[in-house]
C-alpha cells in the first residue's frame, strides 16, 4: 500500500510504501507551516496526524514524548494514530 504525507503546504506531497516509513519521512520534512501533518492511505483515508499547535511546548499541558518544536512559535504533538 502506498501513504501519503501531506503538510498542510500545497506545494505537493510526498509517498511511501509503509506506515512507519511514512512517519519518518514526514518527521524529517516537519517544517515550519502552520498547519497538521496527515498520512493517508492508499484509499485516501487518514491513517495518523501530527497536530500543529501554535504556542510553545509546555509539557505541563501536552503529554507529548517526541513535540516537534519551533521554539515560542509552536510545535507539532505526537503523533495519532487513527
Amino acid at each position: 500500500m502506498k501513504y501519503t504525507i501531506n503538510y498542510g503546504t500545497g506545494a505537493g506531497n510526498e509517498t511511501a510504501k509503509t506506515l512507519e516509513e511514512a512517519i519518518i519521512k514526514a518527521d524529517k520534512g516537519a517544517a515550519y507551516t502552520q498547519h497538521d501533518i496527515i498520512i493517508t492511505d492508499g484509499n485516501g483515508s487518514e491513517v495518523a496526524r501530527r497536530k500543529w499547535w501554535g504556542v510553545q511546548h509546555n509539557p505541563e499541558e501536552d503529554e507529548s514524548e517526541n513535540p516537534i518544536e519551533f521554539g515560542t512559535y509552536g510545535y507539532y504533538s505526537d503523533w495519532q494514530i487513527a
